[in-house]
């Protein structure tokens, strides 16, 4: 049994401060979550703040109310972030820019996509929600990403069902591959599905902005060390770009329109 003196809204905090080395008071409404050490560099220089380091590293600009977080990689870590987000008094949404193996024939390297969904091929989202229930995004957030992106480089992003698993190494795998093409799986990754789920079911409004980083099911497609050199001198700052202005856009709709009809999910 928990111990009587200790509350779940507490303890998150406290683990949000640990793991981030900055205090709750310090995080802005707005939570853009990354995999990788780069975009958090990016930003600090962009804003001129710091980078406040624990588990996770975090820079949060007070002008703009955006906080960067790299939590790490994986289901496990994305559960936790969501869980602990979900305490803090003022967030109004969290929005990943994440990386993606495209599947669909359709996609290259440096595409963007916004997911409509993830097939929950994974652990933690079954701690938070029945395994029958879908894995969505707040469907406003995809309205004023993709509006963003369009008129940021004249071209409409990518849109479907991603699938999210913690099988690292399904790329030698035939089976999984195949119920991959079977199920029309627009991309893969490690984290969408449970940061969607979690999301949902603490009424966190969730998003993501996906960058195809590598094309797997393709001859010499599967990332490595020199292509993801590529990537992010390439695409990163770009993406991160995307981010921050969909992040002003969705601050600009809620400081005109107000907050209801925002929740996650919402059509």
């Amino acid at each position: 049994m928990a111990s009587s003196s200790l509350r779940p809204d507490s303890y998150a905090r406290n683990t949000l401060e640990r793991y981030t080395g900055s205090s709750v008071d310090e995080f802005g409404s707005f939570i853009l979550l990354c995999n990788f050490p780069r975009y958090v560099q990016d930003f600090a220089e962009k804003t001129g703040n710091t980078i406040k380091s624990g588990y996770w590293d975090v820079v949060h600009d007070q002008s703009s109310g955006i906080s960067v977080i790299n939590y790490g990689v994986g289901s496990p870590s994305s559960g936790i972030i969501m869980h602990c987000l979900s305490f803090l008094d003022k967030l109004e949404c969290v929005i990943m820019l994440g990386m993606c193996g495209g599947i669909a024939d359709s996609l290259e390297v440096g595409d963007i996509i916004i997911p409509t969904a993830s097939i929950r091929d994974e652990g933690t989202s079954s701690h938070y929600l029945p395994k029958d229930v879908p894995a969505q995004p707040g469907f406003w957030i995809n309205r004023v990403g993709e509006e963003v992106i369009t008129e940021k480089t004249g071209k409409k992003p990518k849109n479907g069902i991603m699938l999210t698993t913690d099988y690292r190494m399904w790329e030698f795998d035939q089976e999984f591959i195949d119920y991959i093409l079977k199920h029309r799986i627009l991309a893969i990754d490690m984290e969408i599905a449970t940061l969607f789920s979690v999301g949902y079911a603490l009424n966190v409004p969730t998003g993501a902005i996906m960058l195809v980083s590598d094309l797997p099911l393709r001859q010499g497609g599967i990332k490595s060390k020199d292509s993801a050199k590529e990537i992010f001198s390439k695409y990163t700052d770009n993406h991160l770009q995307m981010g921050i202005e969909i992040m002003t856009a969705i601050k600009a709709q809620l400081t005109e329109n107000g907050k209801d009809g925002r929740s996650q999910g919402d059509a």
